[in-house]
């Protein structure tokens, strides 16, 4: 059962790490070139037939300027980018003043 699981769980991956590629028009070489490994093995990462690692997927990121939650298909709550951009800068204090602050105007 198990094995049946992992394997649908590699296919899955594959399909979204070579359809993200392909929307980016990026070949396996240049995933080649930006994560070290052969043809053959991200071939058979997209496939379903290996495994793909944390590496490989920050590989593809890195090359097709994307987070692993793009490419996995997890979408963040609709936050802005910019407000995102500016929360991210913060430090825990200021990120707290904010919330509280958003908590005020709500109430």
């Amino acid at each position: 059962m198990a094995n049946k699981t992992n394997k649908e769980a590699n296919i899955k991956i594959g399909r979204m790490l070579q359809s993200c590629r392909e929307s980016k028009d990026v070949t396996q070489a240049d995933i080649v070139k930006s994560t070290g490994m052969s043809k053959n093995q991200i071939s058979a990462i997209e496939c379903g037939q290996s495994k793909a690692s944390v590496e490989l997927l920050l590989g593809y990121c890195r090359k097709l300027g994307m987070t692993p939650n793009d490419i996995l298909g997890f979408r963040d709550n609709e936050i802005l980018p910019e407000l995102q951009n500016i929360l991210s800068e913060m430090d825990v204090d200021e990120q707290r003043k904010i919330l509280s602050m958003i908590r005020l105007m709500r109430s």
